[in-house]
């Protein structure tokens, strides 16, 4: 009898020591295991972390679930994955897909807004990489709560700082003017501020005279040259006559300004009206802004294109009217 029960004994642990090896080996292969290839995979936003482990398991981004899930809850990790999109590298362990999800390195992506670019521009871009729809840049160009001073404003337009942003699959459409015109104010306090309260301009003035070089020349040796004119200009009580200005007044430009185009009066016609445009006719970048800030001192009041990218800058009337018969 005794040996019958010490037999059953010995097959009894020698069973559970086979079943523990096993599963000590199973652990041992999905701790080893390297996901094969780059994954790209979503997780919602709520999703448990079963869920989240039969995702990853599915994808071949660990090997095994169930030892995923009970990894994480030893870690008491589970309820800090995050949800997003997450690109999964080639050769991954089990711990660092945890720690992918524990930080939430959520996949990046970029857009780069140029300067120069009229709000419209800018949805058309957002639009073209399916960032947004046109009614929502519609919406948000409009949302003037980000402005620090909005009186007499109707648009986001000359606020929305160019550069490269980065975002992920949820950013939403307020995101990105959100982080567009945070980064404007960033660039404007960081050394701006200051020199803005010195001059007669308003920050608003500042930013539409800044958006009005910005369209005159994309030369940054130019900037402050123009600037210096169009300060010349308003001293004199002259018309800036810009046609950036004139081109952004005009609805559905076809690319040629004519005689008409000049003589037509709107808010933003500077051929018509003295001072600065109603506002911005661009998003600036610093060059614009610090060229109104520190203008070049002289006594052009005249400038033309040279069809090269650079302009003649005359002192008289009568220069001028020889310049543009030369270069026009």
């Amino acid at each position: 009898m005794l040996r019958a029960i010490r037999n059953i004994l010995i097959i009894v642990f020698l069973v559970s020591f086979v079943l523990v090896s096993l599963l000590g080996y199973k652990v041992y292969k999905v701790f080893e295991y390297k996901n094969p290839e780059i994954k790209l995979v979503y997780f919602e936003k709520g999703s448990s972390l079963k869920k989240i482990s039969k995702i990853l398991f599915d994808n071949k981004v660990v090997g095994d679930d169930f030892v995923f899930q009970a990894y994480a809850r030893v870690r008491d990790v589970g309820h800090l994955l995050k949800a997003g999109e997450y690109e999964f590298d080639k050769g991954l362990s089990l711990d660092q897909v945890l720690r992918y999800m524990k930080l939430g390195k959520v996949k990046m992506y970029k857009v780069t807004i140029p300067e120069g670019l009229n709000i419209n521009d800018i949805c058309a871009l957002f639009v073209k990489n399916n960032l947004m729809t046109e009614q929502e840049c519609q919406e948000e160009q409009k949302n003037l709560g980000l402005i620090k001073n909005s009186k007499g404003i109707e648009t986001l337009e000359g606020y929305l700082f160019p550069d490269t942003y980065y975002y992920h699959s949820q950013t939403k459409p307020k995101d990105f003017f959100r982080m567009m015109v945070e980064l404007f104010y960033k660039k404007i306090e960081a050394g701006r501020a200051e020199k803005i309260k010195k001059l007669k301009l308003s920050l608003h003035e500042v930013v539409t005279l800044a958006s009005v070089i910005e369209k005159e020349t994309g030369l940054k040796t130019e900037r402050g040259l123009i600037a210096g004119v169009f300060f010349n200009r308003l001293e004199r009580g002259m018309l800036l006559q810009s046609d950036p200005t004139v081109i952004y007044g005009i609805k559905n430009f076809d690319g040629n300004i004519r005689k008409s185009d000049l003589l037509r009066d709107t808010p933003y016609n500077t051929y018509t009206r003295p001072g600065l445009p109603k506002g911005p006719i661009c998003s600036v970048g610093t060059g614009a802004i610090d060229a109104v800030l520190n203008p070049v001192k002289s006594d052009y009041l005249y400038f033309v294109a040279k069809g090269d990218g650079s302009h003649y800058f005359s002192k008289s009337l009568e220069e001028h009217n020889r310049a543009v018969q030369k270069y026009q």
